[in-house]
């Protein structure tokens, strides 16, 4: 009688744990609520930092001339190479939630696009320096073509994050 009562007791002790866990687990398409929350804790430093450093390299490329040259550009991913290297540090240091890993991928693609473009700028600039506009041109595309093959991944991750947004306010009215 007693080996019985020692079972009813652990499957009692069992089903009242497992229980509890799953009541406080919100769920959504993406997984649970607590992990996506930590994720974008994580991932909206890093989106930010993207966001700035695009938007200097905008300033720096037009410099003190009114208009985008390829040596401000060239100088622009210079000072700016540092820091999209070190968010792609900051990527790679992040486990993301399963559902959300070819999602996260992508962004790191986007950033390493964005260092790519810079590398073919500087290139061009040294090419343009050495021969001339013309003959720099083709690597100047080729950047061009980078930072918008970029851009699009940007938007498709930002359009995933916005899914998961309104997922996470969904899960919050359930609970």
């Amino acid at each position: 009688m007693r080996k019985c009562d020692g079972r009813i007791l652990l499957g009692v002790a069992l089903f009242v744990i497992l229980c509890g866990c799953s009541r406080n687990r919100a769920e959504t398409p993406y997984g649970d609520a607590e992990s996506l929350v930590a994720y974008r804790a994580a991932v909206d430093p890093l989106i930010s930092e993207i966001n700035e450093v695009e938007q200097s390299l905008r300033v720096m490329a037009v410099g003190s001339t009114g208009r985008a040259t390829g040596e401000n550009l060239a100088v622009a991913c210079q000072v700016l190479d540092g820091r999209l290297t070190a968010v792609l540090s900051q990527i790679d240091a992040i486990d993301p939630p399963h559902k959300l890993r070819a999602m996260h991928a992508d962004m790191r693609t986007a950033v390493g696009l964005r260092l790519r473009a810079c590398q073919r700028i500087a290139v061009g600039w040294q090419i343009e320096r050495e021969a001339s506009f013309e003959a720099a041109q083709a690597t100047y595309l080729e950047a061009e073509a980078l930072l918008s093959e970029a851009h699009a991944r940007f938007v498709a991750v930002n359009a995933v994050l916005s899914e998961v947004d309104l997922a996470l306010d969904l899960s919050l009215i359930h609970i």
